[in-house]
């Protein structure tokens, strides 16, 4: 029979994509009594419709839709969220790229994995809740974040006025803060992966040192302000020497140049090794390089993958120095499906102490250097910055 979920993306992505109505739902609806397949947890029959961004497959670009169907409520454990500002991840640009995602990156819905994308992606936003489920402590009107929540990877996500987001994946954030939507965007998904590979998975401590291997990206920008911020010495890398000051600037005590790292240029700065490594090159740097530039009982944290690679090609325990760990962060950090959640009671005390000192002055904001960022990395997967600015007007 039919896959439920295939026929539902056949819909949305059909000629009559901007003018997407009822007779559209009522054939999925009827494809779910002929289907042998299950109902996806997050099926809903939409309310009304929204202004969405929606990505078309075959010519990898992003349309804007006034008239897309808005979604409602899957169950009584979700939250429909009124998005103010969604951010921009690698891991669209890959969903454009057509390169198939991680099953990790699905997180709480790995059972329900799948490798073509939604039509809306987006994998985290900021908002305020609009309707929210009976089984949930949320109530209308709460500033909210999410990320990794399954949107844009499961089911539609952020780049809409409106998304859906399970309880298990929505925090709040401070309700009095006067940071504007812009700000707050740029926070939490990058903030807390970095947060959670350095303190949670590397348990790095003050005074200890540590490496972090792909700088330049979002997260490596947040572990060095977290990382500095609990006194603790940073190294950076990076491939770009016109970087170099400007990374001094961000924080880092030291930045080494990727061509120098086989020269032992980081051992030169801490003979011992580093205490921990960030590692968002990906993979196929373990053995080259990681492990073996880190300190004795130090510990390796695999969280990026800027190579696009997931594996470890013929993995062997021996290659991991002996007192040395090697280890990943995820949200899901128990159980292969991600039924399990293991310190994230945590996240929205730490998220009230980041936006406070963002909002304090401690950490300065640079949209300048984060646009041209953004533009560089996605100029021939999306269109221009300036009708990216108009498109703001709908949030």
């Amino acid at each position: 029979m039919t896959s439920l979920v295939y026929v539902y993306k056949m819909i949305k992505r059909s000629s009559s994509l901007r003018s997407l109505r009822n007779a559209n739902i009522s054939v999925f609806l009827s494809t779910v009594t002929m289907s042998n397949q299950p109902t996806p947890s997050w099926f809903n029959i939409p309310s009304g419709t929204m202004t969405a961004s929606v990505l078309d497959i075959p010519s990898k670009t992003l349309s804007l839709c006034t008239s897309y169907p808005r979604p409602a409520l899957p169950s009584s454990e979700w939250i429909l969220v009124r998005v103010f500002a969604a951010g921009l991840n690698r891991a669209e640009l890959r969903s454009r790229t057509s390169d198939p995602p991680g099953r990790g990156e699905f997180n709480i819905f790995q059972s329900e994995y799948h490798v073509d994308p939604p039509s809306i992606l987006g994998e985290e936003f900021v908002g305020l809740v609009h309707d929210s489920g009976s089984n949930t402590s949320f109530r209308k009107g709460e500033k909210v974040a999410g990320w990794i929540y399954g949107g844009g990877k499961a089911h539609d996500g952020a780049y809409a006025q409106y998304v859906i987001c399970h309880k298990r994946r929505l925090f709040r954030l401070p309700q009095n803060t006067k940071l504007d939507w812009e700000t707050l965007g740029a926070i939490p998904m990058s903030m807390w992966t970095a947060y959670g590979s350095i303190f949670e998975a590397g348990e790095l401590g003050k005074g200890q040192t540590l490496l972090v291997h792909g700088r330049s990206s979002s997260v490596g920008v947040w572990a060095i302000l977290l990382a500095k911020d609990r006194g603790c010495k940073v190294i950076a890398t990076t491939r770009n020497k016109e970087k170099v000051e400007r990374l001094k600037k961000t924080g880092a005590d030291h930045v080494v140049l990727e061509s120098d790292l086989e020269k032992g240029a980081v051992m030169e700065i801490c003979p011992k090794g580093a205490d921990v490594i960030l590692e968002l090159v990906g993979p196929d740097a373990l053995e080259s390089f990681t492990l073996k530039t880190l300190a004795r009982h130090g510990t390796a944290v695999c969280t990026g993958m800027l190579m696009k690679g997931w594996d470890i090609i013929s993995f062997r325990p021996s290659m991991i120095p002996p007192t040395r760990k090697l280890t990943f962060y995820g949200m899901t950090n128990r159980g292969s499906l991600g039924e399990e959640d293991e310190g994230l009671e945590i996240v929205e005390d730490v998220l009230n102490e980041i936006i406070g000192k963002v909002e304090n002055g401690t950490w300065k904001k640079r949209y300048s250097w984060i646009r041209s960022l953004i533009w560089r990395r996605h100029r021939r997967h999306m269109i221009s910055w300036r009708r990216i600015k108009r498109w703001e007007k709908w949030f």
